[in-house]
């Protein structure tokens, strides 16, 4: 029986192994890899498979990281031609700017996840607790050990499950 398996898995390795992958560069200038094909607008080369589809010029059915559809830039370029055209100081200032402001944005966003990743350390450590069974012990004001009783467990393990469905999600 083991035999079979093996000899049916080593067959369908290569199927497996078939499958296309586009590489393209997204707006920032980063090398993007998928097996998903890029937007149609983006310059794309396969590396593995079947050959490149020729682009349809619609946009894709999902969204693709770092893209920016059509419409959206035309609304830009809309927009853009309306205003008075900037000097090179006024537009590499607003350029700063707003490096500036998704600096702020992405430091934010990080202290963000650090402090979520944390609280769910620590909300999955007081749900194993609670899971382990046993005796558990708490502190109480005076520093005087308190053996939680069963219903104290139950309302304990409730609170520490629903801590996980918080921050672990």
């Amino acid at each position: 029986m083991k035999l079979r398996i093996l000899l049916l898995c080593i067959i369908l390795t290569p199927m497996m192994a078939n499958a296309e992958i586009y590489k393209w560069k997204d707006k920032d200038g980063r090398v993007r890899y998928s097996d998903i094909p890029p937007p149609s607008n983006i310059k794309q080369e396969s590396l593995y498979g079947k050959k490149i589809p020729k682009p349809t010029g619609q946009q894709p059915l999902s969204p693709v990281e770092g893209e920016t559809g059509a419409a959206i830039d035309k609304a830009n370029e809309k927009v853009s031609s309306d205003k008075v055209p900037m000097s090179k100081e006024e537009a590499a200032e607003k350029r700063a700017k707003d490096a500036e402001q998704e600096k702020l944005k992405s430091e934010v966003k990080k202290e963000e996840d650090l402090a979520k990743a944390e609280n769910c350390k620590a909300a999955q450590a007081n749900l194993l607790t609670y899971n382990q069974g046993g005796r558990i012990v708490k502190a109480n004001e005076q520093g005087e050990r308190e053996y939680l009783t069963d219903a104290d467990i139950v309302k304990g393990r409730s609170e520490a499950q629903a801590a996980v469905d918080k921050y672990c999600s």
